[in-house]
């Protein structure tokens, strides 16, 4: 029984990583379709309106074991956002209704408060500043070297603990951040 589980996953994941499967749908608009990689893993959301980067961010995103939801707007993101426990953002500059200021704001108002990397085509510096200042985790060229991208996303996910880590024990003084974190 888990054999043909695990054979159906495998068979959606090489789907998706060649550009034919929908994966699993997921309850949200059309397009903000869940790509599982892991059922057990975080979840992440790639918003961009250029399918080829959904799908280059989707393949990369499932070699790092992450769920991963795709949205083509901030509309469809926003959705994903507060429907779902989303632990990464990954959007690109620019949207069709919109840019990442307004996925930004839309994380920080959702439960889960995801850092949002923001990709663009350009990478400029200026650009880069603007966008750390804005609130993003950071800001990388398109396309993006696989490892350096794995690298940002576990800087991110681990920065994400700790914040999690900071925010319990403050809550909660009884609670030592050092053995919670043991």
């Amino acid at each position: 029984m888990m054999q043909g589980h695990v054979a159906k996953l495998a068979r959606e994941l090489s789907e998706v990583e060649d550009g034919k499967g929908e994966g699993s749908v997921a309850t949200f608009p059309r397009r903000a379709r869940l790509r599982y990689s892991s059922l057990s893993g975080p979840k992440c959301l790639v918003a961009s309106s250029n399918e080829e980067v959904l799908k280059k961010l989707a393949k990369i995103l499932s070699h790092c074991g992450l769920a991963t939801f795709l949205a083509s707007g901030i509309e469809e993101s926003r959705k994903v956002l507060v429907r779902e426990r989303v632990f990464l953002v990954l959007c690109d500059e620019r949207l069709v209704d919109g840019d990442y200021e307004d996925i930004l704001s839309a994380s920080e108002w959702s439960a889960s408060k995801a850092p949002v990397i923001v990709f663009s085509s350009t990478g400029d510096w200026p650009d880069y500043l603007k966008a750390i200042r804005a609130g993003a985790f950071d800001y990388m060229a398109y396309p993006p070297f696989p490892e350096e991208l794995q690298r940002v996303i576990r800087n991110a996910l681990e920065s994400r603990m700790t914040n999690t880590v900071r925010a319990i024990t403050t809550a909660n003084p009884a609670l030592d951040e050092e053995k919670y974190n043991e």
